[in-house]
Parts: C-alpha cells; structure tokens; sequence
C-alpha cells in the first residue's frame, strides 16, 4: 500500500506513460458467484475497448498488452481478493505495480496517461497509523494500530520507591513504631506509588509522542482517572490527535481494542476535518489562506498555492474527472491531500464537494471571489 509520498512518486514516474488502473471492489459478496467482482470489471473494460475503437493500432495493442498482465496476476485468485479492495497500475512496458487495500474501493478501469490516483484517495487516508495505550496506575501498554492490524510495542511500568518514614529527625529506638510524630508507614508507600505513577505516565507520554510523529492519531483507554493525566501530558505535544476512549481498558482482549482502534481513528479523523474544514470556510469568507467550491480551488491549483486538498467521495464519483486532475495537480506541488467523510463530507457536499487550505493567497483568487 503507497504512503503520501510514493503516491507521488508514482504520479511524477508514469505521468508522461500510459497506464491501465484498475481497481476492484472485493468486499462484494454473492455466494451463487465464484469471483463477483469479475462482472463489472469485466465491463469497465469492454467500456474502455469501445472507447479506443478509434484509437491507432499501437495504443489498442498497448492496452491490449497491459489487459492481459492484468489477467495473469487476478489468476492468483481463485475466488475472493482476501482484502476489502485490490489495485493495480500496469504501465505500457508491462510492469505493474499491484496490491491489496484495507477498504473497499468501486470496480474500474482507466485507460489515461500517467496512473489514475482520485480513487486512492479513500485508501490513503487508512495509511495513517494509531498509537493506541491502555494504562493503569502500575503499567502503560502500548500499541501500533496500522492497516487493520494491531502491533504490541512496549511496556511501560511504573517503579515505586518505598523508603522508610522519618521519625522526629533520627532513627528509630526499640520500643517505638515507625511513623510516631512523623510520616507514616502507609502515607509513605502511598506517596511512593503515586510519585512512581506520575514518573511512569510522563516516560509514557514521551514514548506515545515519539511514535506518533507529527501525524499518528492517539487512543488512550484503561483507568480514567489515569487516562485523564495522560491526555493531559499528550494534549499540548499532539493537539486535536487526542481521544480517551471508555469502550477499552486493561481487562480487553487484543480484538476488542483492535476494534476500538478502528472506531477511535475514525472519531479523531472526522473530528479533524471537520475543524479543518470550519477553519477553511471562515478563512475564505474571510479572503484568507483558505478556497471553497470548485471554481475556487480550480484557481489556487493552478497557481500551484495548495497546502491540502479535500474532497468528498460524491464528489470524486459525480465529477470524477475534475477530481483526477484537482489530485494530480495537487501532488505536483505536494499538498496532502484528504477524501473527508462523516459530519465533515456532508458540511463540504453543501460547498461544492471540494476546498483547500492555501501557503498562500494568489490575487486571482480574490477576483473569482468578488465576481
């Protein structure tokens, strides 16, 4: 599966070449079919092959060529993809670049020059890990959630140092008790507990925000009282990554805080977009470093001032080729680029399906605006 980066590696490598991307819906289910996903692939390209019929020899060889390379690497299955989603970029030369994906993706072929990237985008935005901790007051456990799969990583436990009390400034004589007139034999111990907690919390936020990175999302679940201190620790290093969640704690099983990773990510990931996307709509109503609408983002593409993209998945399937090149022209000037979903896709359908936040603002674009 392709990170950020080597997405545009690919695009920047097969832009000028013609390329056969194909992607497969594998998450279709039909037990009366052997491959279900054979039918309307099958029609994508019958639909490609009617569209070159006026197309020379050489291109329709071409594809022709690519189609069968196609056809050798599907014969790997014999039934379903074993994955939600499978793509693959056959380039002219007949090399192709093939794999599964964690989510499911609509059954196409594209004939084009350079690859076809718009439907990836629903596959990238699962590229982005989640450290997940559960913690109490004796240990943190943490975990690295990525592509559907849950990863153990370390432990973090608390050490208590237990000294004995002081008793009035000098060591104790037969016949007295530790603890007389001074710190008691409990209190001391509970204080070293708590000290040892607060050591083990701060080495494990330090840990959590060194996996994170700039761009993992974070999940905390166990006690809540410790869960509290923890987040707030995490809170100023990776702000708007943060979620405590009461659906795990240090009794769940590895499935179930799989489950709550999935669950958690896609909370803290719509949460983020939809913040974004209110910081967008205000900068732009404001002539600020933010374009609403496809006109808009049309202009700042093209004066290569896009930091991130956003679009819908309505509008990557209703005006695919608009999108196609809006993400093509964005990973050539290196912004990120965000298919958004939930509360935020329905905020950024109502405002034309796509947005972006700019480095800048090009003049141009507060002409559009005026008009």
């Amino acid at each position: 599966m392709f990170t950020h980066a080597q997405l545009v590696t690919l695009y920047r490598s097969l832009r000028e070449n013609r390329v056969l991307s194909v992607y497969i819906d594998g998450s279709t289910t039909d037990p009366a079919a052997l491959r279900p996903w054979r039918v309307p692939l099958d029609h994508a390209l019958k639909d490609l092959r009617v569209w070159l019929a006026d197309s020379s020899n050489h291109e329709r060889e071409t594809f022709e060529r690519c189609v069968h390379v196609l056809e050798q690497r599907l014969a790997e299955f014999s039934a379903s993809l074993g994955a939600p989603g499978w793509v693959a970029f056959i380039n002219s030369d007949e090399s192709c670049l093939a794999h599964q994906v964690p989510v499911p993706v609509p059954t196409l072929a594209v004939w084009s020059a350079g690859p076809c990237l718009a439907p990836y985008m629903r596959v990238l935005k699962e590229t982005r890990p989640v450290i997940v901790t559960v913690a109490d007051a004796r240990k943190a456990e943490l975990y690295r959630y990525w592509l559907g799969k849950l990863t153990h990583v370390e432990t973090v436990r608390a050490h208590h140092v237990v000294e004995g009390p002081s008793h009035m400034g000098a060591s104790p004589r037969q016949g007295f008790h530790t603890g007389t007139r001074g710190e008691t034999g409990h209190d001391a111990a509970q204080r070293a507990l708590l000290e040892g907690r607060d050591r083990m919390l701060a080495e494990a936020a330090h840990r959590i925000a060194e996996l994170a990175g700039e761009d993992s999302w974070i999940l905390l679940g166990g006690t809540r009282r410790v869960c509290a201190r923890l987040s707030r620790h995490l809170a100023p290093i990776a702000p708007h990554r943060v979620l405590a969640l009461t659906t795990f704690d240090v009794h769940s099983s590895e499935a179930e805080i799989t489950e709550a990773a999935r669950a958690g990510a896609s909370t803290l990931r719509d949460a983020f977009d939809a913040n974004r996307l209110a910081d967008i709509v205000e900068l732009a109503g404001a002539a600020g470093v933010g374009v609403v609408g496809a006109v808009d983002t049309r202009w700042a593409l093209d004066r290569a001032s896009v930091r991130d993209l956003y679009v819908t998945r309505h509008y990557l399937d209703e005006r695919a080729a608009e999108a196609e090149d809006a993400v093509r022209s964005a990973l050539d000037q290196d912004a990120s680029v965000e298919e958004v979903s939930g509360s935020a896709a329905k905020q950024l359908d109502r405002a034309g399906g796509i947005a972006a936040g700019l480095r800048f603002r090009p003049a141009t674009v507060e002409v559009a605006i005026a008009v």
